[in-house]
């Protein structure tokens, strides 16, 4: 199996209520719908003895770097998917249900270097009018998507939906499946706008607000895409396979600490009876290396946060096996940098019982 990690390269957010100011280097994505209920329309003078009441949209832009995904073909075989992970860094006013549309951009952006702080304004980037620095009242969004004020960016009709339900987790874990796969066959990658559904942003009393750790937050949660495909291999060749949990567990090869950037790295398993039957043998019991069945799975804990880097996947975390040990392929260049990471390996036995491995099996990625 393999799981690669793309952190994304560039985002931004876009306000309806300041359509010309860019966001680019903010620390946060905002994907809210605040509106009022008589909002503004910017293009139109308000009446001046009513109160500037406006809508107020945020979505968020972000991109993936063209050649992190053409890097990516390289080595990818068989069937796959990929998920866009974004994580909640603050949410107000949430329903028990809502949803959120990510859709695939179909013009290209500049990110800018603004911040929502900036006083006055930073306008050297994309912002809810324009794509770029905005000099004019003018939009030059291609098919601009709006409630009110026009502009807000510009989508193709591919796209994907999340929903949440009141006890679900909040942070964005999306099939993106399908667009991915444009940005592969070369018709123009300009990365993915995050929104609310168009009933919520065009309703004049929505009050919602979402916001996420950007490319520039300074933590382990930037924006991510996570690329799996299945390229597990299993023959067992003379060895033979465990069948109980009376079983010790370790990484053969673990050198404990990783270049970042390292496209892949091999780890292989010592799996080896904890109480082996007596048997005459000129060597020793311990060291004889078995198999761990073919319902194994791998998965990556951060060390300090404890929050799960890479998730046990039946289908896209299975543990290989050859002749010499059973194995799974690591990419480091998908993990922060200067971090600890702990190897949980789950297998379900043949008896229906599931036993999971935390052997302290814990690596550093450095820069």
């Amino acid at each position: 199996m393999a799981v690669y990690k793309i952190f994304a390269s560039a985002d931004a957010s876009l306000y309806s209520n300041q359509p010309a100011r860019n966001t680019g280097l903010d620390e946060i994505l905002e994907v809210s719908v605040k509106n009022s209920d008589q909002p503004l329309n910017y293009f139109v003078d308000p009446v001046p003895s009513e109160p500037l009441l406006q809508d107020d949209l945020r979505r968020s832009l972000i991109l993936f770097s063209q050649q992190d995904l053409d890097k990516i073909k390289t080595f990818r075989t068989g069937s796959w998917k990929t998920n866009l992970r974004l994580y909640l860094a603050n949410a107000e006013n949430l329903t028990t249900s809502y949803s959120l549309e990510i859709r695939e951009v179909s013009d290209n952006w500049t990110m800018g270097t603004g911040k929502l702080s900036d006083n006055p304004q930073t306008r050297n980037g994309v912002c809810w009018y324009s794509t770029g620095s905005f000099t004019t009242a003018a939009n030059n969004w291609t098919n601009p998507q709006y409630y009110l004020t026009p502009g807000g960016g510009s989508w193709t009709l591919n796209y994907a939906t999340q929903s949440f339900g009141y006890k679900d987790s909040k942070d964005v874990d999306v099939d993106i499946t399908n667009i991915a796969t444009s940005w592969f066959l070369g018709t123009g990658n300009y990365g993915v706008i995050v929104k609310h559904p168009q009933s919520i942003e065009n309703n004049s009393g929505s009050y919602i607000g979402l916001s996420f750790f950007s490319v520039d937050t300074h933590t382990i949660y930037p924006p991510t895409i996570e690329m799996k495909w299945d390229d597990s291999s299993y023959s067992t060749g003379s060895l033979s396979v465990i069948n109980n949990t009376n079983t010790v567990v370790t990484l053969a090869n673990n050198t404990n600490v990783y270049k970042y950037g390292t496209d892949k790295f091999k780890f292989r398993i010592n799996a080896r009876d904890k109480y082996p039957t007596r048997v005459f043998t000129t060597s020793s019991l311990y060291t004889t290396n078995k198999a761990l069945p073919q319902t194994s799975y791998w998965a990556l804990q951060d060390v300090k946060t404890e929050d799960m880097v890479i998730n046990f996947d039946t289908s896209y975390t299975k543990i290989s096996c050859d002749s010499t040990s059973s194995y799974f392929n690591m990419y480091m260049n998908g993990l922060e940098p200067e971090r600890y990471y702990k190897v949980l390996i789950r297998t379900d036995l043949a008896d229906g019982e599931s036993w999971e491995v935390d052997n302290n099996l814990i690596f550093k990625v450095v820069r």
